[in-house]
């Protein structure tokens, strides 16, 4: 497996006469190309996050045929790439890709196929029943097409719910023009995908996967260090959105992408044009261990520019949020929030967040205070409801919040 790794100006370069050519209607009858390529918005609760990645299918705007509305098949499947009912395989490298190797600009290619010009408005990411002969980080041989390997050298099977089993829908509309390369990354979200069952043992696949066109993106990119200036690798770099107006108190922070540091203390990211909170966190994996940060700042990312953010973490004792909760067989987000300084006065932040799918206690290490607590908001939510609760943490103690989504309508 050949990894490729591209710089933005390589891709803004390679882009730039396709924005020039969009003009907002369809082009003449022709094939244009598109190239299609995979990276991971990062996870440091993991050695490894395995996906098996099948085909990928594309459907054009203009034809009624095969529409999927309600998620089932695409009709006509084809592997050989024809055209059927609108919908037509651009993509089938049947290859398993560890996720993690897939940060800091590093993205994997999928494909490229030609394609008649037009307007496509749909997409589904076909994942693969059986794994690839390829070997894992350990040596072995890939035991299951989706799995993961823990801090512990342990490997888990992330079991793939009945319902994306037709495919998973990438929102994500895109226009091929007549003798021109369109460029689509494939961002899949290993931390959101990841969902816990309790104290089982047991994983569940959840795919979470934003689709990023190339054209206008800005890059942000950094150093991490800790307070005697050594490099931090392994530290959870974040781009968050924060809309504090949001009716949702899930939506008033959103994680736009996010990475790790590498071992040299560096991380970059690629950003549509807006504004960002840019997180940098190193939790702990010992309990009452040692963490480091957060820390946070503001940035604003203009079309085609590249930016800089280098962070100083200090060190900071943890203690333990244990959350209770009663899932009702519902697979629940959890995020943990407090407030910091951004530059620009007090900003509320996510300094790390799990999912979770059975009825247990889940405990997170977050920073605590020596002589005040540190005041956390914690919100759990599902696509249907949304509660949250306070909790002061103090470094070595610990403190219980419980949700129960058992009594929600």
């Amino acid at each position: 497996m050949k990894i490729f790794k591209f710089f933005i100006w390589v891709v803004f370069s390679g882009c730039l006469f396709i924005l020039l050519g969009c003009d907002g209607s369809s082009s003449s009858s022709g094939t244009g190309s598109l190239s299609l390529y995979l990276t991971d918005v990062s996870s440091d609760e993991y050695q490894a996050v395995y996906v098996t990645i099948d085909e990928v299918w594309v459907h054009r705007g203009d034809d009624p045929e095969g529409e999927d509305p309600e998620g089932e098949d695409p009709e006509g499947e084809d592997p050989e790439g024809e055209e059927t009912d609108g919908w037509q395989v651009v993509a089938s490298p049947a290859t398993t890709y560890n996720l993690l190797d897939l940060v800091n600009g590093v993205m994997e290619k999928l494909g490229t196929t030609d394609l008649e010009t037009g307007l496509y408005t749909q997409m589904r990411l076909m994942l693969k029943d059986t794994p690839d002969d390829g070997d894992n980080l350990l040596g072995q041989m890939h035991p299951y097409p989706n799995y993961i390997i823990d801090k512990e050298d342990g490997v888990h099977e992330l079991k793939v719910p009945s319902g994306y089993q037709t495919g998973i829908k990438l929102v994500h509309s895109f226009e091929i023009i007549s003798g021109q390369t369109a460029d689509l990354i494939l961002d899949f979200d290993a931390t959101k995908s990841v969902v816990q069952a309790g104290k089982s043992g047991k994983y569940i696949l959840k795919p979470t996967i934003k689709v990023i066109g190339t054209v206008d993106n800005g890059i942000v990119s950094g150093t991490v260090t800790d307070a005697d200036n050594e490099v931090l690798s392994g530290v959870f770099v974040s781009a968050q959105i924060s809309d504090p107006n949001a009716a949702n108190l899930a939506d008033q922070v959103i994680i736009a992408t996010s990475t790790l540091t590498d071992e040299n203390g560096n991380y970059s990211m690629y950003l549509e044009p807006g504004t960002y909170l840019i997180v940098a966190y190193k939790g702990t994996g010992t309990d009452y261990g040692t963490a480091f940060g957060p820390e946070c700042a503001g940035l604003t990312v203009d079309l085609n520019s590249t930016n800089t953010r280098d962070f100083q973490l200090l060190s900071v004792l943890t203690g333990h949020i244990i959350t209770d909760i009663q899932t009702s067989e519902e697979i629940v987000n959890v995020s943990f929030r407090r407030t910091a300084d951004c530059g620009s006065g007090g900003e509320t932040i996510e300094v790390t967040s799990l999912s979770v799918s059975e009825d247990d206690e889940y405990t997170a290490r977050l920073p605590g205070g020596d002589i005040d607590p540190i005041t956390y908001t914690v919100i759990a939510y599902t696509s249907e409801e949304t509660y949250s609760a306070f909790a002061d943490v103090s470094a070595g103690e610990d403190i219980e919040v419980d949700f129960d989504f058992s009594t929600s309508p």
